[in-house]
C-alpha cells in the first residue's frame, strides 16, 4: 500500500507545493497546496487519498477500477473530486494522478511554465 512518506515525496516535488497543516474536518492527516489551493489530501488512518479532479476525467478513473475510486461531492451537488483506495493502486498510479490534480489546481501561468520546462 502507498505510503504518506511516498505521497509526500511525489507532491512536494512539483511546483511550488507546500504541505499544509492537517484538515480534521475534512479527516485529513496530511494535505498538500499549490499556490494556496488544496490538491492532495491523506485521510485519517492512512488508507485513503482525496484529489481534486474535474468530474470528467475523474469518471474515467471511476470506469477503469470502480473498487479503487469514490466521487466526492459537497452538499451532494458540486463535485470536488476522488477518494482513492491506496490498497487499490499502484505508486505509479497514484504519481499520475497527483500530477493531474496538480494540473488541475494549479494557476494556468505556473503549469505552462513547469511544462516548457520538462520539454526542454
Amino acid at each position: 500500500m502507498v505510503e504518506l512518506h511516498e505521497i509526500r515525496a511525489i507532491a512536494l516535488a512539483l511546483p511550488q507545493v507546500d504541505e499544509g497543516p492537517p484538515v480534521r474536518a475534512a479527516r485529513r492527516i496530511a494535505a498538500f497546496k499549490v499556490a494556496g489551493k488544496s490538491f492532495v489530501g491523506l485521510e485519517k488512518g492512512g488508507k485513503t487519498m482525496t484529489i481534486s479532479l474535474g468530474e470528467i476525467e475523474a469518471k474515467h478513473f471511476m470506469e477503469d477500477q470502480p473498487e479503487a475510486y469514490e466521487a466526492i461531492w459537497r452538499n451532494s451537488t458540486k463535485f470536488m473530486g476522488l477518494r482513492v483506495d491506496l490498497s487499490q493502486v499502484t505508486v505509479t498510479q497514484v504519481r499520475e494522478l497527483i500530477k493531474k490534480s496538480w494540473f488541475h489546481c494549479a494557476p494556468k501561468k505556473l503549469v505552462e511554465d513547469w511544462q516548457r520546462q520538462e520539454n526542454r
